[in-house]
């Protein structure tokens, strides 16, 4: 069973609502694209909180190797891997570029990357209408696997085009002013429509393609009536029941990426032979269990963090979001599956969890700008 968060169907984007997502440091106001102004962010937590947190989860037998986030041999580079691990076997540094072809890729299968990283991103569409209420970008400034920086782009009137942007720096901005820019700059390329984007075509070519988190499936699909074509991600392969067949016929429906000059259209749902999925596209995966909870006022409001102990004897910290929201019960001992992207707060890299499942139910967790 899924329980979704109740969400309003218009949301300004002028400040971050405490149990969403709250800015960790304040972002200077620039000029956005489409006449927009980046709104300026106040910190998720203040310097003494965000100690206390800091002082919990690493206790008096703090190893940061003993950390979750990130870290296995998988036999390629991952850019969360090397964080702190020593893995020689890598063969993807991704902290050089975020596309690319591997060296003995041949000239005919060149019409996409061998491997891309297309980022984190999370949608707002409560009443499933094709409309988004809201976009949330996340942007790593200096490619090491965790999120230094969000965008969050708001419909408030409902006519399909964003109108609003706020843009928050999870590091400490007066540090990283060239990198910050940079993310800023493709945060002000996104696109403005509001809709999700829908192709109907029949599969040309299919390639699997190494992300920095998974091997996804992309296909490349004709539609000959329009004379039209389009490249769609359709997300982790071990999500799909078999692999696309070519001349399959699929309606792909998503948002549109730039993944260097090729523009991807990564799916949100697929449609075969009348059978429809969602491609689920929740960030990092994690199965633990709690080793112990923490309550923390951040402006006002009741947030829940946890200390997770990994399945791999790794340990985590994890944002479950609001209390109030969690109305299932997570408690020292329950055993948990978190997914969700990793962000950089001050020191600490945790898990900002957009889907907990807990003895079978699971709680999907919106993060997302409002006033």
């Amino acid at each position: 069973m899924t329980k979704r968060l109740p969400t309003r169907q218009r949301r300004l984007a002028l400040a971050v609502a405490a149990g969403l997502i709250t800015p960790l440091a304040a972002a200077s106001t620039a000029k956005a694209g489409f006449g927009w102004e980046w709104e300026t962010g106040s910190p998720y937590y203040e310097d003494d909180a965000w100690y206390d947190v800091s002082e919990w989860f690493d206790g008096n037998d703090y190893n940061p190797t003993d950390e979750a986030i990130g870290r296995w041999d998988n036999e390629t580079y991952d850019r969360d891997e090397a964080l702190t691990s020593s893995d020689s076997d890598n063969d993807i540094d991704w902290t050089n570029k975020d596309h690319g072809y591997y060296a003995d890729t041949d000239s005919s299968d060149t019409w996409f990357y061998d491997y891309y990283d297309h980022g984190y991103s999370d949608y707002g569409d409560s009443n499933n209408d094709g409309n988004y209420e809201y976009t949330s970008n996340y942007y790593d400034y200096d490619n090491d696997g965790v999120y230094d920086a969000f965008a969050s782009y708001t419909d408030t009137d409902g006519d399909g085009i964003y109108d609003n942007a706020t843009y928050i720096s999870f590091s400490n901005s007066a540090e990283q002013n060239d990198t910050q820019k940079t993310a800023q700059q493709k945060a002000d390329q996104q696109n403005a429509s509001a809709k999700s984007q829908s192709f109907t075509g029949k599969i040309t070519r299919a390639k699997k393609v190494k992300t920095p988190a998974t091997t996804n499936v992309v296909v490349e699909l004709q539609n000959q009536s329009e004379g039209k074509s389009m490249i769609a991600d359709l997300g982790p392969a071990d999500q799909l029941d078999r692999m696309p067949q070519l001349n399959d016929t699929l309606t792909v429906k998503g948002s549109p990426f730039k993944a260097g000059d090729t523009s991807v259209l990564l799916s949100r749902s697929i449609e075969h032979n009348g059978q429809q999925m969602q491609v689920e596209r929740s960030g990092r995966e994690y199965t633990g269990t709690i080793e112990s909870t923490k309550t923390v006022d951040v402006r006002g409001q009741q947030r829940q963090l946890a200390k997770i102990k990994t399945d791999d004897g790794k340990k985590m910290l994890v944002d479950l979001g609001r209390k109030q929201d969690l109305d299932t019960n997570i408690t020292e001992g329950s055993q948990v599956t978190i997914n969700g992207p990793a962000v950089q707060v001050k020191d600490r890299v945790m898990l900002l969890a957009t889907k907990v499942t807990l003895d079978g139910d699971t709680i999907e967790i919106s993060r997302m700008a409002q006033k």
